[in-house]
């Protein structure tokens, strides 16, 4: 049985939804500088900037509780020394408008949106200049909102970083000559100060902090003990964060591996008292799919060694992501074996290319997969995990982290592709009903 004041909802960001693109006063983000060209771009999104009352509406009508977005910072900011009204003003109507309808609003203060000009000036957060800039600006944010917002997310998937994700998404580049993973460890260690410093203004003001990782659950190709150590390496990825979050300070083991390759950040001096500030009041998870690790030929000391491969005993999607349900409920009972804080699932979902027929799109695919990773959730909470809430990534089809309208994660269609824009319209699936009986249901009708 799941909490009464369960949290059921959904999650996107600013860049993948809003368009807007040259309205508002908003300037360039360094998420547009990850776009290839291959698929489209970020610029008009589906238009959520004119249109979010609308899809408000439909997650009233799912029965969401919990609307987790993206507060972009390209938006909010002109230049460094200058906060851009207008994107506050949007912002206050946006979460106004969630509150009548009796949505709570769950910001992320970073989810790659930087602006361009700190990229160019500071190179993002592998600059402590940026880390200042970003955390005076959340000071204003959390002083802005503070009386209509309760949950906060600081950064989004934090961990990506290690996991090989694009620098950019952080504002950043490697120059010439420079180690890439000394260059990741002081990224890691440049935003996790911004989120302790961040985290204690929050408490300041009474707010609720939900310290955020995606988690890739990783099996041991074999039971061969390297296998297994190499498979607990890569999850120590992912620890490092949680780590800071649940106690405030690193793990050993991070610290001496960093060490003995070589890719030690720079720490400044008083650092290890601001992480001790860095403790949250809960996790939260993004989770769609595990992977298998074996030790390869390099040494254990190389964090990049993880090798995916095809799981023969799980199925794939079209976009090659193991189907992994029983792999979240392992997740949820690890990370509250270890850290024993409340946990949220704050992204889950299943993409896939829908197809508008006779004007409907039936994704039994997506009900399936949702279904029996909502079902190993529960059987976590039925073995003692903490678990308070379930967001689902995309509620609504937006534009993927690659700027490609193929891969859809919503309950709702939105009638554009990557090429065409068409009239955008919103249309009910399958898994709208579904969803919404499953909330209705507290979790109980599957």
């Amino acid at each position: 049985m799941l909490r009464k004041d369960f949290l059921w909802g959904g999650a996107v960001t600013a860049h993948q939804s809003e368009g807007g693109y040259t309205e508002g006063g908003k300037v360039p983000a360094v998420c547009d500088l990850t776009v290839t060209g291959k698929f489209s771009d970020f610029k008009d999104g589906i238009d959520a900037y004119h249109r979010y009352k609308e899809d408000f509406d439909l997650y009233k009508e799912l029965g969401f509780n919990a609307y987790r977005f993206s507060l972009d910072w390209s938006r909010l900011m002109s230049d460094e020394n200058t906060y851009n009204e207008e994107g506050f003003a949007f912002y206050d109507e946006f979460i106004d408008e969630l509150l009548k309808r009796g949505i709570e609003p769950i910001p992320t203060l970073y989810h790659f949106e930087m602006p361009v000009f700190l990229y160019e000036k500071y190179n993002g957060f592998a600059s402590r200049k940026v880390v200042d800039i970003f955390v005076e600006l959340c000071k204003k944010i959390v002083d802005h909102y503070s009386d209509k917002v309760k949950y906060w997310i600081i950064f989004n998937e934090q961990n990506g970083i290690l996991q090989k994700g694009p620098k950019m998404f952080f504002g950043a580049v490697c120059s010439e000559g420079e180690n890439p993973i000394t260059l990741d460890h002081q990224i890691m260690h440049n935003t996790l100060i911004a989120h302790s410093l961040i985290n204690e203004y929050i408490h300041q003001k009474g707010g609720y902090v939900l310290g955020m990782a995606t988690i890739v659950q990783s099996y041991p190709e074999t039971c061969h003990p390297l296998d297994t150590l190499e498979s607990m390496k890569a999850q120590s990825e992912a620890f490092v964060f949680l780590d800071v979050f649940a106690r405030g300070h690193y793990n050993n083991y991070f610290l001496a591996n960093m060490k003995l390759e070589g890719t030690m950040p720079v720490i400044e001096e008083g650092d290890f008292e601001i992480l001790k500030k860095g403790k949250t009041d809960a996790l939260a998870i993004s989770y769609y799919m595990s992977t298998i690790s074996h030790y390869g030929e390099d040494s254990l000391t190389n964090v990049e060694d993880v090798v995916i491969k095809k799981n023969p005993y799980l199925e794939m999607s079209e976009f090659g992501w193991t189907i992994d349900p029983i792999g979240l409920r392992i997740t949820l009972r690890q990370l509250y074996d270890r850290y024993e804080m409340p946990m949220y699932i704050v992204e889950n979902g299943y993409g896939y290319d829908d197809q508008l027929v006779d004007g409907t799109i039936n994704d039994d695919y997506r009900i399936d997969y949702m279904r029996k990773h909502i079902e190993e959730m529960k059987k976590a909470v039925e073995e003692g995990v903490d678990c308070r809430g379930y967001l689902s990534w995309g509620p609504i089809d937006i534009l993927s982290s690659r700027a490609q309208m193929k891969k859809r994660y919503g309950f709702v269609y939105v009638n554009r592709d990557n090429d065409d824009l068409k009239d955008m319209r919103r249309i009910k699936k399958k898994s709208f009903e579904w969803y919404k009986n499953v909330i209705n249901s507290n979790g109980e009708v599957l």
